[in-house]
Formats: structure tokens, sequence, C-alpha cells
């Protein structure tokens, strides 16, 4: 027969066992490490905020302008001066001495970007302005010179973001710059700021070749990639407008090669691609993001986004809603691809300004569940700013291999945010031209096919996001697998393939090396003191009451047990 103290112990084992349950996933979660830390002023950014109003858009561009093997950091201010930071290789950034000479205090900046157009192996810049834009050539790592009017490219219209990409192959980078529109300065346009495609000559100059597009260029645009979409070997342009100023849709340029009367062919694709969509477009993305081969688009709107599947015959489909990255009541901004966990999965990050209703969500991460479908971490990734936010790039800038952001802030500045790690393996890669190729190897395709069976793809690109110029180096998360084979597809067309490379390891990988053998350029890292103000992947979040409940648990399970004793 049942006793009272029997039916007494039953009643707290009820109790007690649950809560020791809920203890434990609390303290777990409690104490759990977001993906990302705000690090921007212990690594030492401190660039007042951004108090013009002339120019949203915000500048972030990383490059190693002085060939340390740390990537630098540009950032603009449309009502100030600009800003280099050089990357201390310890986590932390100093202003560099070579600021002044590139700071334009007085001109409107918007966007940046660094990219050798020279191919002397030093990152030159382009500035973007409301007003003339500005090309800066690196001498050798110890200074920046004008040569805006030498080079030819010097655009007064309201620039936006600059692409760069060999659009004929003939081993310089040739340029896209997105204009906006002059409104309000102007009232309300019928059309918005053309737009400019120029030609690289080899010899230091640009021709401007934008008759080359036959139109579509008034849209009003924001951001445009080179892009090769039909994996025909040669780089397409899309473009990202804004329907606020002659609503013309998005344009899609598929290259055709040579032989039209100036030279070159490209034909408007977008209606027939399904890729014309009439939006308040501002930020691009573009990757694999479903590892199927061929390169997927995700730009930005005053909600909803758009994710264009890439169907792999030429057209695209909107698969953002099925793939949970719509976010229907964001106004968006820059966008990027990236594999934050390296699991080997591209997953999104979109800069949000603020939801429909003038509430605050903060920027969403979307991780990317390897099935077509994306999750939302939220308040949980640690980098969900909450404020009015523009632009975002990505670069390992402390060389841990994991990929860390940072991000543009309208009259609020820039936040860094690095990645906290994890225990996925991974690799980078670092691409150096020569020949017909362009330094950085901006075009090229690499293929990395892992122990699992999985096969990731990326192109390295130059200029993209929106006002922005992420890493040129190829990041690729292999979660617990190791890298059985590497294929580099050369923008000459040239394909070359190494066995099995290192995990874990920063690799460089030269053109016209056959075979390639990697140059493991990890020692840089290694050799550099540790960064402990930007905390590390084992740091906690201690708190007290999962614990106190814990111990009121434990008391509660002593006494449970002297009971079942006294029973006995």
């Amino acid at each position: 027969m049942e006793t009272q103290a029997m039916k007494q112990i039953k009643g707290l084992a009820g109790f007690v066992l649950p809560l020791l349950l809920v203890v434990a996933a609390v303290a777990q979660e409690e104490t759990a490490v977001p993906p990302f830390k705000d690090v921007t002023e212990l690594a030492g950014i401190v660039l007042p905020d951004r108090i013009g109003r002339a120019n949203k858009v915000t500048g972030q561009t990383w490059g190693d302008y002085d060939q340390d093997g740390w990537l630098d950091l540009y950032l603009t201010d449309t009502a100030g001066a600009n800003v280099l930071y050089h990357n201390n290789g310890d986590g932390t950034f100093n202003i560099s001495p070579l600021t002044a000479s590139i700071s334009l205090p007085d001109a409107l900046s918007g966007g940046a970007v660094f990219a050798d157009y020279d191919n002397d192996g030093w990152p030159d810049l382009y500035v973007l302005n409301w007003g003339a834009n500005v090309l800066f050539h690196n001498d050798g790592g110890d200074n920046f010179t004008d040569v805006t009017e030498l080079a030819g490219v010097g655009d007064e219209a309201n620039g936006q973001t600059a692409s760069f990409g060999d659009y004929d192959q003939d081993g310089y980078l040739d340029l896209y710059v997105a204009n906006w529109s002059c409104y309000p300065n102007c009232g309300r346009p019928s059309e918005g700021d053309r737009d400019r495609l120029y030609h690289n000559n080899g010899d230091g100059t640009f021709t401007d070749v934008t008759n080359l597009l036959g139109g579509k260029t008034r849209g009003s645009g924001f951001v445009a990639s080179f892009v090769d979409y039909d994996n025909d070997g040669d780089l397409d342009i899309y473009l990202v407008n804004d329907e606020f100023i002659n609503p013309i849709g998005n344009v899609l340029w598929r290259n055709d090669g040579p032989g039209c009367g100036d030279g070159w062919c490209f034909t408007i694709v977008s209606k027939e691609a399904g890729a014309d969509e009439k939006v308040m477009g501002m930020g691009l993305a573009t990757a694999d993001y479903d590892s199927d081969g061929d390169l997927d688009f995700y730009f930005s709107n005053a909600g909803p986004m758009t994710l264009l599947q890439n169907q792999g015959d030429g057209t695209f489909a909107n698969a953002a809603e099925l793939a949970g990255v719509n976010y229907p009541k964001g106004i968006g901004w820059g966008s990027v691809f990236f594999d934050f966990d390296n699991d080997g999965w591209r997953d999104l990050y979109l800069a949000v300004m603020k939801m429909a209703d003038s509430t605050s969500a903060g920027n969403p991460l979307f991780r990317n569940n390897g099935d077509g479908a994306f999750v939302n971490l939220g308040q949980s990734s640690g980098a969900a700013d909450e404020g009015a936010t523009i632009g975002v790039a990505y670069a390992d800038y402390d060389q841990d291999g994991w990929v860390d952001l940072v991000i543009g802030n309208f009259d609020q500045g820039y936040r860094l945010y690095r990645n906290q790690g994890g225990v996925n393996n991974w690799l980078t890669l670092k691409l150096v031209g020569g020949g017909k190729v362009n330094r950085d190897g901006i075009g090229a395709r690499v293929t990395v096919v892992d122990s699992d069976g999985r096969s990731q793809m990326q192109e390295v690109k130059c200029g993209s996001s929106l006002g922005a110029g992420n890493a040129l180096e190829l990041y690729f998360g292999l979660g617990q697998a190791e890298a059985t084979a590497v294929t580099i597809q050369w923008p000459d067309g040239t394909t070359q393939q190494l066995g099995p490379m290192a995990a874990n390891q920063r690799h460089e990988l030269r053109y016209g090396v056959n075979p390639i053998t990697p140059i493991d350029i990890s020692a840089a890292a290694a050799d550099a003191t540790p960064a402990p103000v930007t905390g590390g992947s084992q740091e906690a979040r201690p708190t007290v009451w999962p614990w106190a409940a814990a111990a009121l648990a434990l008391a509660a399970a002593l006494y449970l047990y002297r009971q079942v004793r006294r029973q006995s």
C-alpha cells in the first residue's frame, strides 16, 4: 500500500526532475556564445558618426594596401574626412599615416573599393562621390596619388557602388559605376543619373564605353555586379535599380563577346531571364547558395526582398519566400552571402535600415540549412545591429579562418563584428593572376570538393553589396570534412586542378605555375600576437539565476534521497 511519504516523494520527484532538465537547458542557452561580437572600440575603429545626409550610402572596403599580409579597412564619411585604418595584425587597427592623402574631406563620399587596375601588385582605391569620383593610384604602399584626370574615370553623378571585372578578358580590370539620381537637388527627375561602363586600356587610362550596353543605364542604380550567370566563361553584368526614380526594373546584360560595332557585344536579357523585377532595389549579393553549380542573386528592397534562384538554363525564379529570406517588412540595403559557421553552406546577412512600421528589429543573419531554406538567427547572432544600417562588407581580418563583418549605419558611424569561431574546418584561398589574367584573379572560379562528397563553387568578385568591397580571398567552410580536390577556372579559360589541400590554412594559388603548388600564407597569422581585446570562441556569458535554481533543485533531490532511505 502506498504510504503518505511515498506519495510526497513521487510528487517531489515529478517537480524536481523536470526542473533539473529546464535548468540544464537554460544554463546551456545562457552560456552559449553568439557567433559575432561587437569589437568596434576595442579594435580601434573610432571614426566619428556620419552626420551628412547628402549621400545615404556608406563606403566600406577591405584591402591590404601595404601588402604586409593583413587586410586594412577604408571607411567613408559624407560630412567629413574619409579614414584609412591600418591592420596591426593583432586584432587592432590604427589610423594609417597615408589617410590624409585619400581622406577627401570636402567630398560627399559614398561607396569605395580597392582594385589593382594596373596589375602592379598594389591595390589602388576608387572612391565614389556625389560629384567627381576619385581614383587613387597606390605607389608601392608608401603613398597614394590622385590619377583621376589621367585615367578618365572622374564621373560627376551621384555615385553609389563601383564594381571591377575584366569583361573582355584582356587581363585588365574594367569598371562599372552605378549612379542613383540628382534628387532632391534637382526636383523629381524623369530619369536617374546615367551609369558608366569604363574599358581599361591597359596603359593607365580608361575609355567610356557605356554605349556598348545599348541603353537601360538611367534607371537610378544602386549596385551592379560582374557575374558569369550563364556559366559560359565570360562576365555578364547585373544591375539593381531603385524604382523610386524611372522604374525600368533591374537589368541583366549578357556578355556575347567580340564582333559588335565598337568591339564588344552585350545583350539585354532581363525579361527573358526573369531578372527584371521592379523594386526599390538597393543591395546585391551573388553566390551559389544552393550548391548546384551556378550563381544566384539576392537583392534588397523596401520589403519584401528577392532571391533569384538560377535555374541553370539562363532563367531565374524568385525563391525568397520559400527560402525564408524575403523579410517582407524590412527596408533592406546592403547584403552579403558568406559562410559564417564554416559548415559548407553560404549564409546571408542583410543590412536593414528599419522596418516598414518604423520599429527596429536588428539586421537578420540567415543561416543556410543546406536544403534550400534559411533560418533567421535574430538577436542570437550577436550582429543584429539595430542602427539604420546601409552597408556591409566581409573579410577575415584577423586570419583565424572565421569571416568577420563591418557595417555602416546612416548617421551613426561604423561597427566591426568579429566572428568568434567554432569547431568546423575551413580553407582560405588567395588567387594571384599573371599574363592575360588580372593580378587578383577577378572573375576566376574555384570549386572545392570535400571528403563528404560536397562541391562548392565561388567566383572572385571586386565590388558588390552596396558601396562596398569584400575581401578578394575566397573563404570555404568544410564542416568536419577535408578538401580533397580544388579546381581553378581562370578568366582566360585555363583550368588547373589540385589534389587534397590542408584545411585550416590560408593558401596562395598562382596562375601560370604548372602544376600549382599551394603556398601556405598562414605564417603571418601564426607570428602575430593574439588579440585578447576582441574576445574568443570560449567566452561565456555568466548568469546567476539558472545556477541558483540548480542549487535549489539539488537540495530538493537530496531531500528526496533521504526520504527514500527512510522508507527503505
